[in-house]
């Protein structure tokens, strides 16, 4: 047995000492034409993975039902998704952990109950896929190489707050388009593939559990109004506010005409916070004022492109009583809670129904004159 093992160890130093002498031959000998080549680039579809099943620790958020779970289908799609086998029509959510509705209870999400109140009139299947730390370069991507697969006739797209911060920070989408396949990704993947097996399954989940929220190095800081306004390490010096506007704005419009190009009804929505209060589930780069800006960005680019824009921050403060205090709308004055989360349906199901009802119309009318 010792032989055999000195036999393999000679054998695979032979291996090593020959491949390098004849990488020194042909460094010599050879002009390598790949050289300088890189691996090709790659840009990432950040939906939800497929099928997962992920308990939800509730309990810092209403303590009368500490546990849910975060489910998904095997088109990624946050459950409960594709409610019914014939459905009328087909509705689909873009945007970040607000839309994602993680710590919400599974049949309160938003989009579900949505749902839920269209069935009077009409059967529509939500499909959720938002997904944490999203931007809307994200989502268009994940609209045009994921979601329109499952031809949904309107697609609604909520960004605010991340998109203020991640341009404020980053001075632009770079980091979230195409990046050349590094050994960290190719690491990364394949713990994900292994993590069908129990055993590298359970060290990631031990991981997944005392992880801490990524903040891409941003630190807040205290401005002088004596707000709490994000700074970034590595800021792109020169960059105006009104440069990052245009760089939303113009996402926006692409957002727009993509759908409209792929037979989609395009819907735009604003994104609400408290400005009133913060606690320790707040995430410490958002700003109030940053956000806010992005939202009157939505209104305006709605009414230049003739788009539906679904106004959940004046819904919220004109409906709801208190709306800015803690646990009424929201658990920690960004994402809702259940409760908030059933605020967020109503008004978008209202919003909703006139325009499922216009394109019922139209198929109506197609299907006469065929």
């Amino acid at each position: 047995m010792r032989a055999v093992a000195v036999n393999l160890g000679l054998t695979f130093l032979s291996l090593i000492v020959g491949a390098v002498v004849a990488e020194v031959v042909l460094r010599l000998a050879w002009d390598n034409p790949h050289r300088l080549a890189e691996a090709d680039q790659v840009a990432t579809i950040r939906v939800p993975h497929p099928l997962v099943d992920l308990p939800v620790d509730r309990s810092a958020i209403d303590e009368t039902m500490p546990d849910s779970r975060f489910r998904t289908d095997q088109r990624s799609y946050i459950l409960p998704s594709f409610q019914y086998e014939d459905p009328d029509f087909t509705v689909a959510f873009l945007g970040g952990s607000t839309t994602e509705c993680a710590a919400v209870s599974e049949e309160s999400r938003f989009h579900a109950l949505v749902s839920r109140y269209l069935a009077n009139e009409f059967r529509v299947n939500t499909l959720n896929a938002g997904r944490s730390g999203n931007t809307s370069h994200d989502s268009i991507n994940a609209l045009l190489n994921h979601v329109a697969l499952d031809r949904p006739n309107v697609v609604v797209m909520m960004h605010a707050a991340n998109d203020a911060s991640f341009v404020a920070f980053h001075g632009g989408y770079r980091s979230r388009m195409g990046q050349h396949v590094t050994v960290a990704m190719l690491a990364r993947w394949t713990v994900q593939m292994l993590s069908r097996f129990s055993l590298v399954g359970l060290a990631r989940e031990a991981v997944r559990s005392m992880e801490v929220p990524p903040t891409d190095t941003w630190t807040t800081e205290t401005a002088d109004d004596g707000s709490d306004t994000p700074q970034a390490d590595h800021k792109e010096e020169g960059l105006v506010v009104e440069a990052r506007h245009d760089l939303f704005r113009d996402k926006l419009k692409t957002f727009v005409g993509v759908s409209r190009a792929m037979g989609m009804t395009p819907i735009l929505m604003t994104q609400p916070a408290s400005p009133s209060y913060r606690n320790a589930l707040t995430p410490s780069w958002t700003n109030s004022s940053f956000q806010e800006a992005f939202n009157q960005i939505i209104r305006e680019v709605g009414s230049d492109q003739h788009v539906t824009v679904i106004d959940l921050v004046e819904y919220i403060k004109v409906n709801v009583e208190g709306w800015d205090r803690p646990d009424v709308v929201f658990y920690d004055a960004l994402h809702v809670n259940d409760r908030g989360s059933e605020f967020y349906a109503r008004h978008i199901a209202e919003r909703l129904a006139p325009i499922l009802r216009t394109l019922a119309a139209q198929r109506d009318e197609h299907v006469r004159n065929e």
